[in-house]
């Protein structure tokens, strides 16, 4: 499913009474491509989460269209309902969020609002379980609260909840926040599992430039609800005059290829580096001038 946002504004309207209500987001064009792995970054505040709630349906634009297929999922009821089931958006800190007191009412919840039989919810859970790596089976899910979980488990289980009702799109609101080392590892190597075994298409909101940068295809950059870059990393990353100023921190294995530079370390200008790849061109240079 291909999904275009056009030229879209939105303006939370909570402000007291007598102060100017300011948009989050303005003139957002942005396109997102089947089975692509999209990465949206910027600095607190820059209108990113407020993005993905756009791009799910849950939020309705100001001004400006969401279309799905070329079409405005706004157009009656049926059409947004239809969208939103076909989106899955899994918040910031989705474990905050846990309202039962035992996991498989967790994950069955939305699968049970749509009407599914219970043979056929049992089914999907199992699957997708075996997709992220957990062992649980039917009883242990009714009798377990997910409380009781590791923090990363909790957080697989938040994924695992919105993968269940298999959507088209999931949205990734800072999926490895609040976890340590290891977890946030487990989270990334999942994404990566998900798309080669599911053909997803993820939208991946994260500070972590290091991971972004290496796993998506498109890259957007915020600022001040807008969007100011975007493309491939490639494209990003080849042009660092125009990103200082926003204030985002440079993954290494962008910082490398520029450093060989400043040293005359001569290399095809890619703007991203492997460390292998930075050692074996110093090793040469060093070699030529022995």
């Amino acid at each position: 499913m291909k999904v275009e946002a056009l030229d879209c504004s939105y303006r939370y309207r909570h402000f007291p009474k007598g102060e100017q209500e300011e948009y989050a987001v303005y003139d957002i064009r942005l396109t997102i491509l089947p089975s692509k792995i999209f990465g949206i970054v910027g600095a607190n505040g820059a209108g990113k989460s407020t993005l993905a709630y756009l791009l799910a349906g849950l939020l309705k634009p100001s001004k400006g269209l969401i279309l799905a297929d070329g079409k405005n999922i706004y157009t009656t009821r049926e059409s947004l309902a239809a969208f939103r089931k076909s989106v899955a958006l899994v918040p910031q800190f989705p474990e905050d969020q846990f309202f039962s007191s035992s996991l498989y009412q967790e994950l069955s919840f939305g699968l049970e609002r749509r009407g599914s039989s219970r043979d056929e919810i049992q089914m999907r859970i199992a699957a997708t379980l075996k997709l992220l790596g957990l062992e649980f089976d039917t009883q242990s899910l009714m009798g377990r609260s997910p409380f009781e979980l590791g923090g990363g488990e909790r957080r697989l289980i938040s994924i695992a909840a919105a993968l269940v009702a298999e959507p088209k799109i999931l949205i990734l609101d800072e999926p490895t926040a609040r976890l340590d080392s290891k977890a946030s590892q487990r989270i990334w190597e999942l994404i990566c599992e998900l798309r080669q075994q599911l053909r997803l298409t993820i939208i991946i909101i994260s500070h972590e430039m290091e991971r972004l940068v290496c796993l998506v295809d498109w890259l957007v950059i915020m600022h001040q609800g807008k969007i100011v870059h975007q493309g491939t990393p490639l494209e990003i990353f080849s042009k660092p005059a125009e990103l200082k100023p926003l204030g985002l921190e440079w993954p290494q294995i962008t910082l490398l290829g520029y450093k060989l530079e400043q040293f005359g370390i001569k290399h095809d200008h890619r703007p991203i580096f492997e460390p292998q790849e930075a050692a074996i061109l110093i090793s040469k240079w060093f070699e030529e001038r022995r």
